[in-house]
């Protein structure tokens, strides 16, 4: 058979088997011009043809629908990501998974000397990972012997922290007051945000004796906003 392309017109020999149906789509290799050859022209063309046109090459041979199947496992995965994001966001937002995701980072502790005496300061962050705010974050700090015995406990909200130079130049009382003052007169300096994070100070004034060893932070409270 003798297919012309209608576009181009280059003529093309093509072995009658290769046609599955009477209006097969077919492309042409020089122009890329897709088309339907009708059975009776192409057999009027092969009669009136006196030469050997050559035949279609394996790239050239009539267009088949293997691009529509990729083109839908495309689709499909596309939709498959939309709905595994999907349910991650619900997972996190509406059935409170992303809700522990607090955690307690950058944190050091050590005995500095305050005016009148020595005291034991803790310095850290808290870092909320999940989606969603926090009224405020309450801590627990535990200070342990060379035995590991508790030697004493105290409880603090981060947001009010305090360096080692600023305790130095207090008193053990001041540092409780100004403790007990900032959450009285600030309460938005202990919401903590989504993905951010709030420095704390956990002071020891007098409630533990000896030398600590080690001690340990947790997070206590953290009620949502």
């Amino acid at each position: 058979m003798i297919v012309t392309c209608p576009a181009c017109k280059r003529k093309y020999r093509l072995e009658d088997s290769l046609v599955k149906s009477p209006y097969h789509k077919m492309r042409c290799s020089r122009c890329n011009h897709v088309f339907v050859n009708q059975p009776d022209q192409g057999k009027a063309e092969e009669k009136r043809s006196n030469g050997s046109p050559p035949a279609f090459s394996s790239a050239e041979k009539p267009v088949h629908k293997h691009g529509a199947n990729g083109r839908l496992l495309v689709v499909s995965a596309l939709v498959l990501l939309c709905l595994a994001v999907a349910g991650y966001f619900y997972w996190m937002n509406y059935l409170g998974a992303g809700n522990r995701w607090l955690s307690i980072q950058k944190i050091e502790g050590h005995e500095t000397t305050v005016k009148d005496g020595r005291v034991f300061l803790i310095n850290g962050a808290v870092v909320n990972g999940s989606t969603k705010p926090r009224r405020s974050v309450l801590l627990r700090a535990k200070l342990f012997d060379e035995r590991g015995a508790v030697m004493g406990q105290h409880l603090a909200v981060a947001g009010f922290p305090l360096s080692a130079a600023e305790v130095a130049q207090m008193e053990r009382a001041d540092i409780e007051e100004r403790a007990t003052q900032a959450q009285k007169f600030d309460p938005t300096a202990q919401i903590l945000y989504p993905h951010k994070e709030m420095p704390f100070s956990i002071v020891f004034s007098g409630s533990y004796s000896g030398k600590p060893k080690n001690f340990t932070v947790e997070i206590v409270d953290s009620p949502l906003l």
